[in-house]
């Protein structure tokens, strides 16, 4: 009975709220918050250009190649000195053409000698590597006879004694150009005649061991020269006779570029070498080349008109050009914006510069550097042009190791924005034009509710000068005065304009005949009873709402402390796939030999197999997780303890593992390409989304989707960023603020990864 009493009573105080709560509704006013402080945040991309100057020394060389200190750089300007250009060696005919053969032979018993000489003409000084002679021997011919360079007698036109180079004769048995090699100690001849001889002396007494040497003695090339034979001594030489050989020489002398058409080749064309002041000196210098180099390896191909080996030294000096793009951020202030910046300088060799182009409209540079400690401002160390509006960061204030930052300022855009009223009513349609620059630029519409608090209404394109933008007021706006504020921005400039409008609420009577009364009563009883009755399942509702909330936080939270993932073989401990999530390297087998040590122990010590269970590891900064199912055992590790949703979700994740790939790990042979396809099961158990890198869909298609203020809040922050990193994906932690998560954070980006707007690459 008191029950029951207790139940009658709370009965009639919930219908006489609810009377009084119809009453109050309509005037209850709602608002939510939105970020506190600065109510839009502009970022750019800008260009710097860093330049860089190498020299250096090549010596003995016949191509240039020159090792630049970084790849993807442009190459501005060219400037080569050459020296000592002379030629290599070259192998110079004599006398190739075969009508006979003369021989060595001892056909004297009493005298056993006999030798075969031509005349060798030398024109300038020469440096002789080797002397190629056509001939062969018979089988008997066993001896070892000698080839030699000697003098000449220019009375009768014969060999003298002088013997300059004497070696072993290098011949076969076929008839054939057999090479004498003088390569180990050439001998730079001057000009004049010198005789080559095949010396066959003191040979034993044997009529069928003979050398053989090929002549001309028909019509040789050279007829002037003179060839002679040696018995008991030097007969005169004669003409028009001539044996064959071939000379591999190496003139010694210096030449003009000119005379050897010298050119260079850079990027397929040819650049003329101008001759310098003696010979073997020139001179290559080519302004403005512009050439892109994609290797560290310049090759630049010196040619010549001869087929010879060309050599030379040469000290060089290469102007090389790179540019690359720092973000730059503003604040907006009442008149004057500032921007800032941090470029990233990197010195890579000893004459390095840094120069920046300023923007048309900025003023009132700073410049700061840090080495240790604080900053330093450096403004007065740096060359700031204002007339011809660039910035150089010369070589010698350049510090290895430094920070950077720049400050300037620029004016506040103006712009020209209209409403049609300033009072306005909730559900309105609150319209309004803005004159824009005609410059290319975006328009940023932001509220200041009369809370301070900033709500982002619409991001587009200023497409022309004029725009007009509308929006229906929120019915459950306060009344009070609000501040409608635009922004416009491009790369380089920023404006901002505000406004401030009314909004009122206007009260609408409320007339009811009798019978609406006493209707609503009843209604309003049913509704109390109702809700008595359904109070456990509004709170257990609420309650799952909740959790389900936590479980995405959480679901964020714990992937991105996710570092690196392992499946192994439970019982060899053996890897069969692996997956790094982040930017240290790890050594895989390493940890999963010790967590395969730890396992065997704590089986030997509790005496349990085969059983699913996760054990948590701390060690350092890391979590290291093991789930094993049966045959398979999941490794984690992480940065930080997860939730238990975290924990529930790997052990299903062992479990399908188990099932997909179980049978497979029994007979794993080492080859690990079957267990790829595990990363799919990685994906519908973790939200590995929040990790991989993710690109949008096209325009064209976002137009045909419902998307929420909140989900193209994102997609414009992703936009944004790509485009200021210069990349064609993007990351999920890079977009969050702070890179974390809240409940409403994960839901909108699962939406985004839902209606497949963001995708993964």
């Amino acid at each position: 009975m008191i029950n029951h009493f207790k139940f009658k009573r709370a009965l009639v105080a919930l219908t006489i709220f609810t009377f009084l709560a119809i009453g109050l509704i309509q005037f209850i006013p709602f608002s939510y918050a939105q970020t506190n402080g600065e109510p839009i945040s502009i970022s750019s991309s800008l260009e710097f250009i860093e330049y860089s100057e190498i020299e250096g020394i090549k010596e003995n060389i016949s191509v240039v190649n020159i090792q630049l200190p970084e790849a993807n750089w442009t190459i501005e300007d060219i400037q080569i000195n050459f020296s000592d250009i002379s030629l290599g060696s070259e192998i110079r005919t004599i006398e190739d053409t075969e009508t006979g053969l003369d021989y060595i032979i001892n056909k004297n018993p009493t005298f056993r000698t006999f030798a075969l000489g031509t005349q060798l003409e030398i024109l300038e000084v020469t440096e002789l590597y080797g002397v190629f002679i056509k001939g062969y021997k018979t089988p008997q011919a066993t001896e070892t006879i000698k080839f030699q360079i000697q003098g000449y007698n220019e009375g009768n036109h014969n060999p003298n004694n002088i013997i300059y180079r004497s070696i072993d004769l290098n011949i076969s048995l076929n008839l054939d150009w057999y090479y004498q090699d003088f390569s180990s100690d050439p001998i730079t001849l001057p000009a004049g005649n010198y005789s080559l001889v095949m010396n066959g002396t003191n040979l034993p007494v044997d009529a069928d061991a003979k050398y053989y040497w090929a002549m001309d003695d028909s019509d040789p090339q050279i007829p002037f020269l003179h060839t002679s034979s040696y018995e008991t001594s030097w007969s005169t030489g004669i003409v028009n006779t001539s044996f064959l050989c071939k000379l591999n020489q190496r003139i010694d002398r210096s030449y003009f570029p000119s005379e050897l058409n010298m050119t260079a080749e850079v990027d397929g064309n040819n650049y003329e070498i101008i001759n310098g002041s003696i010979p073997g000196t020139g001179s290559l210098e080519i302004p403005d080349v512009d050439y892109f180099s994609e290797e560290t390896n310049l090759n630049l191909p010196i040619k010549i008109n001869e087929s010879l080996t060309l050599k030379f030294n040469c000290n060089y000096t290469i102007n090389l050009r790179n540019e690359f793009t720092t973000e730059s951020f503003v604040k907006f202030q009442e008149t004057n914006n500032q921007w800032s910046m941090s470029p990233i300088i990197s010195r890579i060799s000893q004459n390095y510069f840094i120069r920046f182009d300023i923007p048309k409209n900025w003023y009132n540079f700073t410049i700061y550097r840090k080495l240790s400690g604080s900053w330093e401002n450096v403004t007065s160390l740096v060359n700031i042009q204002t007339i011809g509006k660039f910035i150089i960061i010369p070589n010698d204030t350049i510090e290895d190791g430094a920070e950077w930052k720049i400050e300037a300022n620029s004016p506040n855009i103006n712009l020209n924005m209209e409403m049609t009223k300033t009072e306005w009513k909730r559900g309105d349609e609150l319209e309004f034009s803005v004159n824009a620059p005609t410059t290319q630029g975006n328009l940023t519409y932001i509220i200041i509710k009369p809370s301070s608090k900033a709500e982002l209404i619409e991001i587009k394109e200023a497409v022309s000068e004029l725009n007009y933008f509308s929006f229906e007021i929120p019915s459950n706006w306060t009344k009070g005065t609000y501040i409608g504020k635009i922004y416009w921005n491009n790369e380089t400039d920023v404006g901002m304009k505000s406004q401030e409008f009314q909004i009122s609420i206007t009260s609408i009577p409320i007339t009811m005949e009798p019978w609406m009364i006493f209707v609503i009563i009843l209604i309003s009883v049913g509704i109390s009873v109702a809700g008595i009755m359904s109070y456990r399942t509004i709170k257990t509702m609420r309650n799952r709402q909740v959790e389900k909330q936590q479980k995405l936080y959480n679901s964020c939270i714990d992937i991105l402390n996710l570092d690196y993932i392992m499946v192994t073989d439970k019982k060899s401990g053996l890897n069969v796939y692996t997956q790094n999530l982040s930017e240290k390297n790890i050594d895989a087998a390493l940890i999963s030999g010790f967590l395969q040590a730890i396992h065997s122990f704590g089986i030997e010590l509790i005496k349990v197999e085969d059983q699913s269970q996760t054990i948590k590891l701390e060690y350092k900064d890391s979590i290291i997780l093991m789930s094993e199912f049966v045959n398979i055992r999941l490794i984690l590790i992480m940065k930080e303890r997860p939730s238990r949703f975290f924990l529930y979700s790997i052990e299903e994740l062992a479990y399908d593992i188990y099932k997909n790939y179980g049978n497979l790990v029994d007979s794993f042979n080492g080859d690990v390409k079957p267990f790829h396809s595990i990363e799919i099961l990685l994906k519908q158990h973790l939200n590995v989304s929040f990790i991989y890198p993710l690109k949008i869909t096209q325009i064209e298609k976002l137009e045909k989707i419902r998307i929420t203020q909140s989900e193209r809040l994102y997609i414009n922050k992703a936009v944004s960023l790509m485009k200021t990193k210069n990349m064609n994906h993007f990351y999920i932690r890079s977009l969050l603020p702070g890179k974390e998560c809240s409940p409403k954070d994960v839901e909108t980006i699962l939406n985004l990864l839902e209606k497949k707007i963001f995708h993964l690459v």
